[in-house]
């Protein structure tokens, strides 16, 4: 891994979020422990890391054909909160906490987290 690349993608994605973004980590998908982070928070990475398996494990188990692993999830919360949830690799995700009042979502979703995912997928190899 190139720590030093992935702590420099992850400053540029927190700045293209134009102020909006409140933290972004990535983190270990097997102990949801941060190995870079802006403005993070290992409460968050837990929690994440947490929800993130708990929905794999109930995609697998409804046997509904879906596939095994998600590529991005995004939840909603009241007062403008989203969290992005993006696997990046077998070994790492990346979360994001955003303000939907400051931060364009346009810009999120076709902009800032497509450049970044294939570049954090270079630097984590």
């Amino acid at each position: 891994m190139n720590l030093k690349k992935v702590n420099e993608i992850l400053q540029d994605a927190y700045e293209g979020f134009l102020g909006g973004c409140l933290g972004t980590d990535i983190f270990s998908r097997s102990s949801g422990m941060a190995v870079a982070s802006v403005n993070g928070n290992p409460k968050a990475c837990a929690l994440f890391n947490f929800l993130a398996e708990r929905i794999n494990e109930s995609t697998r188990k409804s046997q509904l054909g879906l596939p095994e692993d998600f590529e991005i999830f995004m939840i909603v919360f009241e007062g403008g909160l989203m969290i992005f949830m993006i696997n990046l690799t077998d070994k790492y995700r990346w979360g994001v906490l955003v303000d939907t009042n400051r931060a364009s979502l346009g810009i999120a979703v076709s902009v800032v987290i497509p450049e970044a995912v294939p570049k954090f997928r270079e630097a984590l190899v």
